[in-house]
């Protein structure tokens, strides 16, 4: 079987349209069956809940403690004193073309 057949034929058994090619007669429920029994149990291949040590050790060592309170602190108002210094008016939201 070619690549792009053997391709289609799986489509035939995606669990998002099952139905509706049980329904149009293109497999019946006794191939879907079968096909889900001939799968391989993927159950290693999965993560359950857990720490993810790796993410966990960069996002601590890529960020200072404070690094929260830097970016919280005067933004706001920075930003308030940069619009008005600049004379234009801030954006309304709307499209004026």
């Amino acid at each position: 079987m070619s690549r792009d057949a053997e391709a289609k034929n799986l489509r035939l058994y995606d669990r998002r349209t099952i139905e509706r090619n049980i329904k149009k007669g293109l497999i019946t429920r006794k191939d879907y069956e079968k096909f889900l029994k001939a799968l391989d149990d993927a159950a290693a291949k999965g993560v359950m809940g857990g720490d993810i040590p790796e993410v966990e050790d960069r996002i601590e060592h890529d960020l200072p403690e404070d690094a929260d309170d830097e970016l919280d602190e005067g933004d706001d108002e920075e930003d308030e004193a940069d619009v008005a210094a600049s004379g234009n008016p801030p954006p309304s939201g709307t499209n004026s073309h």
